[in-house]
């Protein structure tokens, strides 16, 4: 059974390492919002580029990327078919309204992550400057005690 903290019976100090730990984790759920937002617009790029292509004809000259500064020119022999990235290496060829549900799944996913992560660092806050004020108050009354 797990024991609940009171930081009304923490030290100063105790106090002040759980505001930092409160910090850190607070900068960590952070830096994973930015990285889901980050994949959340990869993927409304992909959908974007999706329909570009599928406006595209046979033949057409397109520069495929090799890396983020290496292009090769290409030609499009079947706009309504793309390989698609199931998972880490893992490809597989669909139309492209498959290909759309595909992105769009992911985007809902990456959203209730991102809603996720987002109530986290909201309660996450609400206790740091639960513990801010429990702090300040400790400070003033051992400040006022020794006048």
């Amino acid at each position: 059974m797990a024991t609940e903290i009171q930081p009304h019976q923490l030290s100063i100090e105790q106090l002040n390492g759980l505001r930092q730990q409160h910090e850190d984790e607070i900068n960590e759920l952070s830096r994973q919002l930015e990285s889901l937002q980050q994949a959340k617009q990869r993927f409304i790029t992909s959908r974007t580029t999706l329909d570009e292509i599928s406006s595209s004809g046979n033949g057409d000259t397109v520069l495929v990327p090799l890396n983020n500064s290496l292009y090769v020119p290409g030609k499009i022999s079947n706009p309504q078919k793309v390989m698609v990235e199931l998972g880490t290496g893992y490809y597989c060829e669909k139309d492209v309204n498959g290909a759309k549900e595909l992105i769009d799944r992911k985007m809902q996913l990456i959203s209730k992550s991102m809603e996720s992560v987002e109530t986290m660092g909201n309660n996450k806050r609400k206790t740091l400057e639960q513990l801010m004020q429990i702090m300040q108050y400790k400070m003033q009354s051992l400040g006022g005690g020794s006048k």
